[in-house]
């Protein structure tokens, strides 16, 4: 069995930095970067994957923006010091040898969808192997539940980045009330007050999942409107053009033309020695001793290619 473990990198770096207390090299804040990186460790160590991506947000509006002009309106901007450290995630993970994607006009979202259902095509049609057997996407964004399945997985921090749980199709009926294919519906109709869905007006969870559970689907609850009491009726009316559009948002774009090998992102020697050159370079002691433990025969001298001069919390 093959696995491929794919990294919302923005998402986790945001809350790597929320995470982690302040931390510099010279004076560039870096704890969301070290953060991130101990998130990668961890995921090495604990999914044990064969293949690893990134994913990453594109600067600039995408289609979203285009579609409703109050996407993620009401959003606080980022911290500056979150912001100054998001540039640095591409091209360390190029020093790292970790393939990585973003692509103008699509979130990072889209892109994992993309590469999540590509990488579990099959090689040909007569072919019964599947490029990989198995996807966990580490992210904190419950967005990507829609993707859940029998052989899609999240792997999500629960309490900054040392507690992690995995979801499963029975974990997202449990935290969500609906099943994965339902995700989008349980938008349309809720809407999203992080994104800014206008959903329908006075439907909360409550409403929304019993709603879900007689008729599944959206199309199927406007499909049977005669049956539906009158107080959520009359709501469902007046905001269909508002649920549709909710859903047309929450739903994300998996047939990207990506450029994609998964042998480009098969997990070797060539993506310790460049993780081994970037916590060098950045002083991430911790992180450096953590990976020398993968192999104890490296010499000790390179851990003193760390600048023993400088002053690190970590």
């Amino acid at each position: 069995m093959s696995h491929l473990v794919i990294v919302d990198g923005h998402a986790i770096a945001h809350r790597a930095y929320h995470s982690i207390p302040p931390l510099t090299l010279g004076s560039q804040p870096v704890n969301a970067l070290y953060g991130f990186y101990s998130m990668i460790l961890s995921a090495i160590d604990s999914l044990k994957p064969d293949y690893l991506i990134v994913c990453l947000d594109s600067p600039g509006p995408t289609f979203r923006q285009s579609e409703y002009v109050g996407y993620r309106a009401q959003r606080k901007p980022a911290d500056h010091d979150l912001i100054t450290q998001l540039p640095l995630l591409t091209t360390t993970l190029q020093t790292a040898n970790i393939q990585n994607f973003s692509m103008g006009g699509y979130e990072a979202d889209d892109l994992i969808g993309t590469l999540a259902r590509r990488s579990l095509l099959k090689r040909r049609r007569s072919d019964k192997k599947h490029l990989v057997s198995q996807v966990t996407i580490i992210t904190g964004d419950k967005d990507l539940m829609q993707l859940v399945n029998d052989k899609i997985s999240l792997f999500v921090p629960i309490r900054g980045l040392s507690e992690t749980k995995i979801f499963g199709p029975l974990e997202v009926k449990e935290k969500l009330g609906v099943n994965p294919d339902q995700v989008i519906d349980l938008k349309a109709l809720m809407g999203d007050s992080s994104d800014n869905y206008p959903g329908v007006t006075g439907v909360g969870p409550i409403a929304a999942t019993e709603l879900l559970s007689k008729y599944h689907h959206l199309d199927n609850i406007y499909s049977h409107l005669n049956e539906i009491k009158d107080s959520v009726k009359e709501k469902l009316i007046k905001d269909k053009a508002n649920a549709y559009l909710s859903l047309k948002l929450a739903t994300l774009i998996t047939n990207i033309p990506l450029n994609f090998s998964l042998r480009a992102s098969k997990l070797n020697q060539k993506n310790i020695s460049g993780l081994e050159e970037l916590f060098i370079e950045y002083n991430f002691k911790s992180l450096l001793s953590r990976l020398l433990r993968r192999n104890p025969q490296k010499p000790k001298s390179v851990k003193n290619k760390l600048n023993s001069n400088q002053t690190s919390l970590f």
